[in-house]
């Protein structure tokens, strides 16, 4: 996956113009916004995929040491299971759900042309039905971000982060995720 990532982001650096490539601002007091989505493979066997659309406003609070709130929507496909007299049914089915965090995130390399980061945080998702199927409708998550930025502009970059995400229990109940996810970074 780091392999893809770098690979990606050696792409976008050697296709940006030089006029577009101009300083991003990281500097202490700068916020910026960022809509974002993602999708991630899961360890819970009835639990195939995780996709994840929203967004995160964060702050600067000192120079390259940013604290975000993020807000995201969850579509997860899973396999829901029902005892029968028969034995046990199964389906597939997508539970939607939304969620909120908060996070640090610290830009360890800036340059004109892009970052890279490190991000840690948590807070909670509450979804339609239960999350696995033999999870609850309300959990706590905890999560950590390794990614890059590539500046498309003076404010505007574009982001790409791998991510470990936990969703609910320590336990089969809970879900354990690593995938991606790409935002479009504007900060002002």
């Amino acid at each position: 996956m780091n392999r893809a990532i770098a690979t990606l982001l050696a792409a976008f650096a050697a296709l940006a113009p030089p006029a577009l490539a101009a300083a991003q601002e990281y500097t202490q007091g700068t916020s910026y916004v960022e809509p974002r989505g993602g999708v991630y493979a899961t360890t819970n066997p009835n639990v195939n995929v995780v996709g994840t659309y929203g967004g995160a406003a964060g702050h600067y609070v000192a120079d390259g040491v940013a604290i975000e709130a993020e807000g995201l929507g969850y579509a997860v496909d899973q396999t829901t299971k029902t005892p029968t007299p028969l034995g046990m049914a199964s389906r597939q089915e997508t539970t939607n759900a939304a969620g909120v965090a908060a996070m640090a995130r610290w830009n360890f390399v800036r340059t004109p042309k892009g970052t890279l980061f490190v991000g840690a945080g948590g807070g909670g998702v509450f979804s339609d039905k239960e999350l696995p199927y033999n999870g609850s409708k309300q959990a706590g998550t905890g999560q950590a971000d390794l990614g890059a930025s590539v500046a498309l502009g003076k404010n505007v970059s574009l982001k790409a982060a791998g991510r470990y995400q936990h969703l609910g229990a320590f336990s089969d109940n809970g879900v354990n995720s690593v995938g991606g996810n790409i935002g479009l970074k504007i900060s002002f």
